[in-house]
């Protein structure tokens, strides 16, 4: 069985279709976990009708540690309130997980709406303008939809409870441990509303800048300063 696992907080504009479309997926078994951060709007009443909610202190770390602990299922897949997740892709996490005998890893993406502005963009701003250039492999972010099977995420000691780059910070130690794999059909498909909101240069630069200086060693409690809750 695959637990999807979702944070929310105040997600009500979102939560239910995304909701009423996981529950559609059949196979294989699934169960779905929401972790909320304490939402002051429907969020929680809404998810109820459709699933289990883990009531969490709010940050996304804690949020996810909080619902893994209490997912029945070999796989934990990790999914955001607003993305959409295409009917074949928990079919494709069994197998490379099953089959192939990956123990984790994450899926290309496409936005719903301006995506090639949105990703020529980002190729621009990383600097990956040379034609045939590959995207970095097996770096993940939360909406690369992060999956792992569940003893490999409690041996990794979860995400760092960090208020931002838990899900980068996780994907370096994932992959730095067990084998791990891009799937790229199907590509789950975003959300562009914080690049709708904030710009889409600015929010491009702005996260380019937030990943360079956390490499570089800067804490994510002032990175996470410039990189603000869009909810």
């Amino acid at each position: 069985m695959i637990s999807i696992i979702i944070p929310t907080y105040n997600e009500a504009t979102h939560i239910e279709a995304t909701l009423q479309h996981l529950i559609s997926l059949k196979e294989p078994p699934v169960e779905i976990l929401v972790s909320d951060g304490g939402s002051t709007d429907d969020t929680v009443s809404l998810v109820l009708k459709y699933a289990r909610v883990i009531y969490s202190g709010k940050g996304k770390g804690l949020q996810l540690n909080t619902a893994a602990k209490e997912a029945a299922g070999e796989i934990l897949f990790f999914v955001h309130a607003d993305m959409h997740v295409p009917p074949s892709a928990l079919s494709a996490i069994a197998e490379h997980i099953y089959a192939k005998g990956y123990d984790g890893g994450g899926f290309l993406n496409v936005f719903s709406e301006y995506n090639e502005k949105i990703k020529r963009l980002g190729r621009i701003i990383n600097f990956r303008i040379r034609k045939g250039e590959q995207p970095e492999q097996c770096i993940f972010y939360g909406d690369n939809g992060i999956f792992v099977r569940k003893d490999a995420f409690e041996r990794l000691h979860g995400f760092k409870e960090i208020p931002i780059m838990e899900d980068y910070d996780f994907s370096m130690r994932m992959r730095s441990k067990y084998k791990v794999s891009v799937i790229r059909e199907p590509k789950l498909i975003l959300s562009p509303r914080r690049q709708q909101r904030d710009g889409f240069i600015r929010t491009h630069l702005k996260w380019f800048f937030i990943k360079k200086l956390y490499q570089l060693g800067m804490s994510p409690q002032k990175l996470a300063e410039w990189y603000k809750d869009i909810r």
